[in-house]
């Protein structure tokens, strides 16, 4: 298969292109990291994701609930991935007292994301500058959660400032059905373009919402940017990127 950027991908699209390279970037990647933090006593930082859940079957989701995976599904690579990190990070902790600081980060979006990763949030936006429709696949009933960036990396930095070494959801509990978010999208970006219903994708978890009890109580963290604030900021980047990009040769 295609060589996969740089990092672990976590767009479905991206990581499915080649699934043994997904699968060994958990492993491999995530075992030198614990040998290197073992060895330098560094504190670890492993960003794990709201994927470990699965398809959930209890909603909200929180830190003790142990998920709904398909093991052997298109999607396995990654969630089964991310699981082993995470049972890798408690190993090296409870043999070799490694610290470990690990993240449940649930979808994150803002300026600087990849234009075409895949996902649902650049998707839109894309589809609805360019007057394309906007893809939604099954119903739109599905609900996502989406936190911004900047809340993300507070989260992040109050975690690794604490004490705390139990996995922590990392996500805004803001619950949106795609549907309605596809709305959301074509009215901040001044965009008419249609919605065009697609197959529902194998395995595409029905409902995702963190509950946040843990980040709230341990690292006194909750997300503050409201979902239309955040994309207005990433319609405006993605409007700059896309007129950059696709001005013609001769203008540039």
């Amino acid at each position: 298969g295609p060589d996969l950027p740089p990092g672990l991908p976590a767009s479905p699209p991206n990581y499915q292109l080649n699934p043994v390279k997904t699968l060994k970037t958990n492993l491999v990647g995530t075992i030198n990291m614990l040998g290197l933090a073992k060895r330098t006593r560094a504190r670890l930082l492993l960003a794990s994701t709201s994927e470990v859940y699965g398809d959930p079957e209890k909603h909200p989701q929180s830190e003790d609930y142990w998920g709904n995976v398909n093991p052997i599904g298109p999607r396995s690579c990654y969630d089964e991935g991310k699981r082993a990190a995470e049972a890798l990070c408690y190993a090296y902790k409870r043999r070799s007292n490694v610290d470990i600081r690990v993240a449940r980060i649930f979808n994150t979006y803002g300026p600087r994301m990849q234009m075409n990763d895949g996902r649902v949030v650049s998707n839109f936006i894309l589809q609805a500058l360019r007057g394309q429709p906007l893809t939604v696949y099954g119903e739109g009933d599905q609900t996502r959660s989406f936190q911004f960036v900047t809340d993300l990396v507070s989260g992040l930095i109050a975690l690794m400032a604490s004490n705390y070494s139990q996995p922590v959801n990392l996500g805004n509990p803001d619950e949106h059905t795609i549907g309605e978010f596809a709305r959301t999208v074509l009215s901040l970006a001044n965009s008419s373009a249609p919605v065009h219903r697609l197959q529902p994708a194998k395995d595409d978890p029905h409902r995702r919402k963190p509950d946040i009890s843990v980040a709230k109580r341990e690292l006194a963290w909750q997300p503050t940017v409201l979902l239309r604030d955040g994309l207005l900021q990433t319609i405006h980047y993605f409007r700059h990127r896309l007129s950059v990009d696709e001005k013609p040769q001769n203008e540039l």
